[in-house]
């Protein structure tokens, strides 16, 4: 579609509020009458303008801006998690840690596993020709993820227990 000029497009907008004199009007209309461009680039404008017609803009009660002055100096509303849920949430990831390292050095996980795609099921479409085997060894994985939840562990702490107890103990002075 090509694309008609700024002029012309705030001449369809003014047509559109009623900003044009009557000889500007007929002169639109006869462009509009000779031109599909222009004429489909002025429905376009002119649901558009319905549309913006049709909501209406909410304003604020009277009293709003009194109300937030009056509310100003208050502290907001602490956005953080309890401490109670935060503690359950820590020994969650203490118990998984400690469920797993029992399990790793167990030897749960000793065994190491060769995969060998060639000798799948899958069709020999999906997998070239010498795809190499690789190996997977349990315990290293399991070790990792134990490493990942301790970290997990320590940031849910920060940020949930000693944070708030540190930012609390700091605003009280004592």
């Amino acid at each position: 579609m090509k694309k008609i000029s700024t002029e012309l497009e705030e001449k369809l907008l003014d047509y559109l509020d009623g900003n044009l004199s009557d000889a500007e009007v007929r002169k639109l209309e006869e462009a509009l009458q000779q031109s599909d461009i222009l004429q489909a680039r002025f429905e376009e404008l002119r649901k558009l303008d319905q549309t913006l017609v049709a909501f209406s803009i909410e304003q604020p009660s009277r009293n709003f801006t009194d109300r937030v002055m009056l509310h100003l100096h208050q502290r907001p509303a602490s956005s953080s998690w309890s401490i109670r849920n935060a503690i359950f949430l820590l020994a969650g990831i203490l118990v998984a840690v400690g469920a797993a390292a029992w399990l790793a050095s167990a030897g749960i996980f000793d065994s190491t596993t060769t995969i060998n795609l060639q000798q799948s099921d899958l069709p020999k479409t999906f997998i070239p020709e010498g795809t190499p085997s690789f190996t997977v060894d349990g315990k290293r994985i399991v070790n990792i993820i134990i490493m990942l939840n301790i970290v997990l562990a320590w940031i849910v702490l920060d940020r949930t227990i000693l944070r708030p107890y540190f930012h609390r103990r700091m605003e009280s002075g004592t």
